[in-house]
């Protein structure tokens, strides 16, 4: 189902490659998945392997599985027959692998631009179609996906309405106000909560809009690991992140809206 993203021609998939009808070849890792950056120099983008490999073991703990089973319940309720799913900006593919398992008969791709990130995925469901690639340029064709994922992950629009047909489903995840408060409050001196953010999509009807909020209470390790895994990592000074280093336990809110759009045209 993955596009040749040098000339758009469909991909065949052998046993050790894919190749188009142009005869560009691109060769599957030895860890099952296919490069198809275009561009691609050689620098590693995006999650480094030990922020992979922290990530996995985060979702192994099942930290995020209520986030997880309600992102896949609210899919199942509108989604019911074999489709194309496509998840953008997959991570690890700890959403992706539940979602294969909740849709055993669908084709479920997966893409990120970290090839470290699509290394680990390989621990998770075989069956799942996997690319190195940006969210800005799918290797999907126009109109060809069911439903698309996008948790936590770049928001390209154009893309997203490109590659979804004409009534597909978009499954949206966005953090509400409280998420992860306590740990800002220990590492900022001024911490904000996150704003409110406003969920009409042009050319999508919002269909199902649910909130997502837990809490549990976590190890200082653990606090730093799930603080290592969000945007303020790479935002937040060497030393505030350091007074996670003195938490022995805290109980933290996770605290999430699950939105579904339909694709009007």
């Amino acid at each position: 189902m993955f596009i040749c993203p040098v000339c758009g021609e469909t991909l065949i998939q052998s046993e050790k490659s894919f190749v188009c009808r142009n005869r560009h070849l691109f060769d599957k890792a030895k860890k099952g998945y296919v490069n198809l950056l275009l561009g691609h120099d050689g620098s590693q983008h995006g999650d480094t392997k030990d922020m992979a490999l922290a990530r996995f073991e985060v979702m192994q703990s099942g930290i995020y599985a209520p986030l997880k089973d309600c992102a896949v319940r609210t899919l199942k309720k509108h989604l019911h027959h074999p489709a194309v799913i496509a998840d953008c900006g997959c991570g690890e593919c700890y959403y992706t692998a539940a979602v294969q398992s909740a849709f055993p008969q669908a084709q479920v791709l997966a893409t990120d631009i970290s090839k470290a990130a699509l290394e680990v995925a390989n621990r998770r469901d075989k069956r799942i179609l996997r690319a190195v690639a940006s969210t800005y340029h799918l290797p999907l064709a126009d109109a060809s996906c069911d439903a698309a994922l996008n948790i936590f992950s770049p928001f390209a629009a154009a893309e997203y309405a490109r590659i979804l047909k004409p009534g597909g489903y978009l499954l949206m995840v966005i953090p509400l106000e409280n998420h992860l408060w306590e740990l800002k409050q220990v590492v900022y001196d001024k911490p904000y909560r996150n704003e409110p953010k406003d969920t009409a999509l042009p050319g999508y009807r919002l269909c199902e809009e649910s909130e997502c909020t837990y809490y549990k209470t976590l190890s200082g390790a653990r606090c730093m690991a799930v603080f290592d895994m969000t945007p303020y990592r790479i935002k937040t000074a060497p030393e505030d992140r350091q007074k996670l280093e003195h938490i022995h336990a805290l109980e933290l809110t996770f605290s999430f809206k699950v939105l579904l759009y339909r694709k009007e045209y």
